[in-house]
């Protein structure tokens, strides 16, 4: 009897006061210093569009997308562009594309002087999904939209 008790205090306490401690490292971690998120997502939801984007393709023809932005807050940042396929239960990551420092003047489509253009070869329900983030990285707006590959 007294070996299990000995295991529990050697084992099993430690490991719990682990997870209690990384827990409250990370939760301080991912807060700034007035207790607000350090990622969060613009209220606006229309500061980011997705535009030049079909509703349909054919399994040969290449998918391809604008950005377009509105905010002025996002007028520089890193933009990731994410294509799921949602045909099954699950959201699964076919495709992603990543433009880093793009930032527009005048004319607020991105990316600047780059095209996204992919190519899906199996037929199904997809979800293209963008993501700007702002120049310091701390604030994001995000837009979807579905689309058909036949």
């Amino acid at each position: 009897m007294g070996l299990g008790r000995m295991s529990v205090a050697v084992f099993v306490i430690p490991i719990v006061f682990s997870f209690v401690y990384g827990g409250s490292v990370l939760s301080l971690a991912m807060n700034n210093s007035d207790g607000t998120p350090v990622f969060t997502a613009s209220p606006s939801s229309k500061s980011i569009a997705i535009i030049d984007l079909s509703g349909e393709y054919a399994v040969s023809d290449a998918v391809s997308a604008r950005i377009s932005v509105s905010d002025q807050a996002f007028s520089c940042g890193d933009l990731y562009v994410t294509i799921y396929e949602i045909s099954g239960s699950e959201r699964k990551a076919v495709t992603q594309g990543a433009f880093f420092d793009q930032c527009y003047e005048q004319s607020g489509t991105l990316p600047i002087g780059e095209t996204f253009s992919e190519r899906i070869g199996t037929a199904g329900q997809y979800q293209i999904e963008v993501q700007l983030f702002d120049k310091s990285g701390d604030k994001f707006v995000t837009a979807s939209e579905r689309f058909t590959v036949r």
